[in-house]
């Protein structure tokens, strides 16, 4: 064994430490090497110095200090394990990104598409006071509407006429028509109370039903001719002045009759008397009943005029040429627009997820800061 193997040794050969077999060659070797028994001498002197010296005090609190340190290093691992850490790339939080705006956009590009303008317009026509299913639902009445638009006394003296027209235009664009026509029927203090969107061999078509106040009948007529090119127009006027009037007269009467009869039926003695009365109470009531519809009837079509516009978009003509170059500009205008669309849907659609998940995310952060806050503290 060379002596720098021995040295190592020589402290394990002291205290005992070394199997049977290493201490013999240790002895062997120290029995013919000079610098290993000084070395062997000094680790022997260096160890009784040590033992005949007089024992030193620990400093106070020294004890503590050491036993807190070697708690907190006990602990501070399992409080790793207990709330473990688990990093997320960036590239996988840009894939999952990614994947979210792909599927949005493509929701919205498989959704059933048409004319966004006439979509748009629906929307606005379906408003309360401008249906007649909305009409029926708690929005104002044709009378309410024509009152409002022009504030006065009550027209029941006036002459009642039933006006109606029946228009039908030409026009570039369905959409844009729609638009105006919804603009004459608001400007004229009125609503579109029925409409309708079609295409025949591609070519769109439209109906709508404006109800407009009497009084602004023929300058909503006129409007139309700036709609577009006016290829029919038929305009009717029913006056039912005489029938208004015999309604309500014809009401009063009734009324007074059924008043009568409730009168003698106070009076009456025989249950024959009171059958006969009460069959004529239900006869005179049914008529009042009958009566009083047909007024309201009456006043709702003479307060506000019907116009039912036909709007039909003219045809392009097709050159003779093998190609139509401003056909096929056109349609790969369209098909950028709703690309456009589509993209501007989605991001709108991220942006709701976005705010949607906002103060859920908000409430996880401040729970992790305050218990990372609260691990701190505990580990110090």
């Amino acid at each position: 064994m060379r002596a720098m193997h021995v040295t190592d040794a020589l402290s394990a050969y002291i205290d005992g430490a070394l199997r049977e077999g290493e201490r013999a060659q240790v002895e062997r070797h120290l029995e013919t090497c000079e610098d290993c028994r000084r070395h062997l001498a000094a680790l022997r002197d260096l160890v009784t110095t040590v033992r005949s010296a007089e024992p030193i005090s620990a400093p106070d609190g020294f004890r503590a200090q050491v036993r807190a340190r070697v708690e907190q290093i006990d602990v501070r691992p399992a409080m790793a394990r207990r709330w473990p850490s688990i990093p997320i790339p960036w590239r996988v939080i840009s894939a999952a990104a990614a994947v979210v705006v792909v599927t949005i956009f493509a929701v919205n590009l498989l959704r059933p598409q048409g004319p966004v303008a006439m979509r748009e317009f629906r929307a606005r026509v379906d408003t309360p006071g401008m249906t007649g299913d909305r009409m029926k639902s708690g929005a104002p009445s044709a009378p309410e509407v024509a009152q409002r638009a022009l504030p006065g006394p009550s027209s029941l003296a006036l002459r009642r006429v039933i006006r109606t027209a029946q228009v039908e235009v030409e026009v570039d664009r369905v959409e844009d028509a729609a638009e105006r026509l919804l603009r004459i029927a608001e400007e004229a203090g009125g609503f579109i109370s029925d409409s309708s969107y079609a295409e025949t061999n591609g070519v769109p078509h439209a109906s709508f039903v404006l109800r407009v106040p009497f009084p602004r009948f023929a300058g909503a007529v006129a409007a139309l001719e700036g709609v577009g090119h006016v290829a029919r127009r038929s305009i009717h006027g029913q006056e039912v002045t005489e029938e208004f009037i015999d309604l309500e007269a014809r009401v009063r009467n009734l009324e007074r009759h059924e008043r009568q009869l409730l009168t003698f039926m106070d009076r009456a003695t025989k249950v024959s008397e009171l059958l006969a009365i009460e069959q004529e109470l239900a006869r005179v009531r049914g008529e009042i009943e009958s009566s009083t519809g047909r007024v309201r009837y009456l006043s709702n079509q003479t307060d506000l005029a019907t116009l039912a516009v036909a709007v039909r978009q003219k045809t392009k003509k097709t050159s003779g040429a093998l190609w139509d170059f401003g056909a096929t500009l056109q349609r790969m205008q369209a098909a950028f627009v709703a690309t456009v669309r589509h993209v501007l849907a989605a991001v709108e659609n991220v942006g709701i997820v976005i705010s949607a998940l906002l103060p859920v995310l908000t409430l996880g952060a401040l729970a992790w800061l305050a218990v990372r806050r609260w691990q701190l503290r505990r580990a110090s």
